[in-house]
Formats: structure tokens, C-alpha cells, sequence
């Protein structure tokens, strides 16, 4: 599995700069202060140093997508999330006392509560230890909880600031120009994307089909592969699309449902059958798919997704899959093997070990059959030494990134900070565990 590149090391330097940043901070707002009683001083900038953490947090990433050179930051948005969980808890800390005996501001007291309860939960699962023992979806919808951190933040801070110590103060302007700022900037990011994603794009019609199950094996450990029958149907995709998978009745209760997205493993050559493949997590979404009948009708919905491959053939792509995220590349793969496109591609595929890699024995076949196909193995993580290594120019490629959220961020910082430029950069989070 791919995950983080940082080192320990390098994780403690950026923790020690990140922290001493947060203390010149709290300081210089607590200097600005002075026309409130000390211990007021103390925990409103507390509190206002962690309100401008999170801020970043949020902020950074959708900025990223639209000016170019706030990508530079975006790899430190776990630290400062981390450090405002703490900022928050010393704030609270601070104020306790009067935090839970002060009569009249109950509300208040409530969205300060809960958004640091949320806070600390997601700084204690900060880390790709975290993201492998909860799962890649859990997680990510755990930490998608930020948001909502923000906005009882944003409230919880209002109150003070405009009603129960309603004295003008500079911060009072630079919260609201905050709090408007974050749902602009993600407004704004996903038009851009949407944009981008789209443009050039050849859009095919979703469909809904009934098909029956032709077949289910395992592919390599804990990792399943379901082939469905497309027997007098048509079904049009584009390769590196994905599907949704329905079934009519889970045969084990499940809370997310009885659905799931999942990428197409199979090339759009393929007439007789489309084929996908994921990491069995013990669902009982997927287990049930496992133990269904051959002939067993499943509802599929689809095709979804713009990480296709280009049209532009004569440009070499970089392939970079973490894990199960190998699965749109092979429909990629497969499709301009069996087509015998000028397409020149290298896979770099990262697993923990040899019997993790899906379908490394067909690659391994493959590369041995097309002269324009490489595949670069790699069992741990891949790294700056790694990819000069294996990629002779770097600047002329055009990258593809699928795997985990953490593994995707890590592998987008680092080939911007390789000299790689953002427009030649597409990715995709792999969820489908």
C-alpha cells in the first residue's frame, strides 16, 4: 500500500515549526490585546490563533486549484489541523471555569463543545496509521467532519465577538472575511475543476442494466474481482471510467447501503463482459456480492468519470497506482494493448508485497508484449529517488494518480515539488474498498 512520504524526522521539524508559528501568533494577537484583562487577553487569542489554523486547513486546498503557487502549502494542512485541536483544547482549558458555570450563553457553550470534541478526534486520526485501520471511505468521511468544525466555530466565535463582547476589535474583521472566504473558495475550486475535467471530454450516455454475475475469483490477497455478464447488451465506456453496483438484497446488513462505486477493470473492447475488482473490507455489501450465484442479477449504472486517457496519443504517461487503485489502469492498459495505440506508458505500482499486487502477473505479461508499456514495480513507498529512477523526462509527461486520498496528496506534492507542472497532473481518490 502507498502511503505518507514523510519521515518521522522530517514530521517532528514541520510539527516544531508549524507549533512555534502558532505561539508567535498567539503571542502577537495577545499583545494587540491590551484593552482587555489578562486572562481575557490569554484565551481570546487562544482562540483566535486556532480559528486562523483551521482557517488555512480549509483554505489552502481549494486555493491550490486556483492559484498556482498556494499548492506549496498544501501538504502542510495536516499539521495545522493537528495544531489547531490543540490550540482549541488550550483555549478551552483556559476558560473552563467560565465556560461551564457563565448563565446566558448555553449555545454558545454547546457549538464550542462539540466542534472540539470533532477537533480532537480528528487530530487523534491524523495519520496513515489512522487511514489503514479505519479504511480509506470511513476515514475520509470522518474527515470531512472539518468542515462542519468550521462553520460551529464560525458560530461559536460570532457570539463573542458581535454580541456578548460586542467592544470593536481588528479580529472581528479578519474573522468575517474568513468565514465568508472558505465556501467561496470551494465554490470556486469546484466550478474550475468541473472545467477542467470536462474540457475535451467525450461525455457517453449513463445507462441502468440488469446483469447477471458470470463470475467471481480472487485476483491476489484479500482483493476480489466480479465479472458481469454483457450478453446481448451494450454497454459504452470509456477506459479508466467506473460504475455503480447494485445489489437487489444484502445478504449481510451493511450501513452504507446496498451499493457501491467501483472502477471498470475490463478494456471497452471487451463485448462480452465488463469486470471490476476491489479489496475485500469485509462489507456486507461485498461480502454479499462474493456469495452470490453465478446468474444473479446486479443493477449497474454508469458510466461516471473524466480520468480517461488524453487524446493527444503521443504524449508519454505516467501511470502512479497505489494498491487497488491499479484497477482504471488496467482498463487503460488493456484497452491500447488490445488496440495497439501509439500510447507510451510507464506504471509505477506500489503494494506492501508481492501478494498484494493485483493482477501483477497479466502486467508483467503485458510489458513482455508491448514495447511501449513498462512496469516499475515497487513493494513500500515510492519516493523522489524512486521516480527520477524510472522516468527519463519528466516534464514532458502527462501523470495519473489513483489510490488512497493520503497516498494521492503525497504523490501530487511530490512531483510539483520534482518540477512537474499542475497541468499535467490528474488524479483521482481511490474509494472503492
Amino acid at each position: 500500500m502507498l502511503l505518507g512520504t514523510k519521515s518521522r524526522k522530517t514530521l517532528l521539524l514541520r510539527h516544531i515549526l508549524v507549533g512555534s508559528t502558532a505561539t508567535a501568533l498567539a503571542y502577537g494577537i495577545f499583545l494587540s490585546r491590551d484593552e482587555f484583562p489578562f486572562d481575557v487577553s490569554i484565551w481570546r487569542a487562544l482562540g483566535d490563533t486556532a480559528f486562523i489554523f483551521l482557517f488555512f486547513t480549509l483554505a489552502v486546498g481549494p486555493l491550490a486549484k486556483l492559484w498556482k503557487p498556494a499548492l506549496r502549502f498544501v501538504s502542510w494542512r495536516r499539521e495545522t489541523g493537528i495544531w489547531f485541536a490543540l490550540l482549541a483544547l488550550a483555549h478551552f482549558i483556559r476558560v473552563i471555569d467560565y465556560a461551564l458555570l457563565e448563565p446566558g450563553i448555553e449555545l454558545a457553550r454547546l457549538l464550542g463543545f462539540v466542534a472540539l470534541f470533532w477537533a480532537l478526534v480528528l487530530a487523534a486520526t491524523s495519520s496513515d496509521r489512522a487511514v489503514n485501520f479505519l479504511g480509506p471511505s470511513a476515514w475520509k468521511w470522518l474527515h470531512g467532519m472539518a468542515y462542519v468544525i468550521f462553520y460551529l466555530v464560525a458560530a461559536h466565535a460570532m457570539y463573542f465577538l458581535f454580541w456578548h463582547y460586542p467592544e470593536t476589535n481588528w479580529f472581528q474583521y479578519a474573522y468575517v472575511g474568513m468565514v465568508f472566504a472558505v465556501p467561496l473558495l470551494q465554490i470556486a475550486a469546484f466550478v474550475k475543476e468541473v472545467v477542467r475535467q470536462r474540457a475535451g471530454k467525450v461525455i457517453l450516455e449513463t445507462k441502468k442494466l440488469q446483469l447477471p454475475i458470470l463470475e467471481q475469483r480472487i485476483i491476489a490477497e484479500k482483493t476480489c474481482e466480479i465479472s458481469f455478464d454483457l450478453s446481448g447488451k451494450e454497454f459504452e465506456f470509456l477506459a479508466g471510467q467506473y460504475i455503480r453496483v447494485g445489489v437487489p438484497t444484502l445478504l449481510h446488513p451493511d450501513p452504507r447501503g446496498s451499493s457501491r462505486l467501483f472502477s471498470l477493470t475490463s478494456s471497452p473492447t471487451d463485448v462480452k463482459r465488463i469486470t471490476v475488482a476491489f479489496r475485500n473490507s469485509g462489507s456486507g455489501f461485498k461480502k454479499t456480492l462474493m456469495e452470490l450465484l453465478p446468474g444473479s442479477p446486479v443493477s449497474i449504472e454508469g458510466p461516471f468519470g473524466y480520468l480517461t486517457l488524453p487524446k493527444d496519443d503521443t504524449r508519454p504517461l505516467v501511470f502512479i497506482a497505489g494498491g487497488i487503485g491499479i484497477t482504471p489502469f488496467m482498463s487503460m492498459i488493456r484497452f491500447v494493448t488490445k488496440q495497439k495505440t501509439p500510447h507510451k506508458i510507464t506504471l509505477l505500482y506500489a503494494n506492501r508485497t508481492v501478494e498484494n499486487a493485483a493482477y501483477i502477473e497479466e502486467l508483467t505479461t503485458i510489458a513482455k508484449q508491448n514495447p511501449l508499456f513498462s512496469l516499475q514495480n515497487r513493494f513500500g513507498r515510492i519516493d523522489a529517488e524512486f521516480i527520477q529512477k524510472t522516468v527519463q523526462d519528466l516534464d514532458s509527461a502527462a501523470w495519473y494518480i489513483v489510490g488512497l486520498p493520503v497516498m494521492v496528496a503525497d504523490m501530487h506534492s511530490l512531483l510539483l515539488q520534482l518540477g512537474v507542472k499542475e497541468d499535467a497532473i490528474y488524479f483521482e481518490d481511490f474509494t472503492g474498498y
